[in-house]
């Protein structure tokens, strides 16, 4: 028994550029910051350094290694407190419904 063909539709997978990378637009009213060994823009310079060390590491300069690493924590603490943020209004939530539903019950 042979599976079921679907159809998929173009319009679900994501464009892709001549090497086959998502490709990437910046808005017109935005500052393009480029990578230096692609040139594929990007709308913060943060942004740029965590893709020249995690794309261009082999060929990367020491400076943009410490770019990398001081973006890649900064992004690290930022989901951290995104992550403790969530946790709480969960928690909240919980015990939020589980005291109306004391109450109503």
């Amino acid at each position: 028994m042979t599976p079921p063909q679907t159809d998929v539709d173009a319009t679900d997978a994501p464009a892709t550029d001549t090497e086959g990378r998502v490709a990437t637009s910046v808005p017109a009213d935005a500052t393009a910051h480029e990578c230096p060994y692609c040139e594929r823009p990007f709308t913060r310079e943060d942004r740029v350094a965590l893709h020249v060390g995690l794309q261009h590491y082999d060929v990367c300069t020491p400076g943009e290694e410490e770019a990398f690493e001081a973006a890649y924590l900064a992004e690290n603490a930022e989901i951290r407190r995104y992550r403790l943020k969530a946790a709480v209004a969960l928690i909240l939530l919980y015990f939020g419904l589980l005291m109306v539903y004391a109450v109503a019950a």
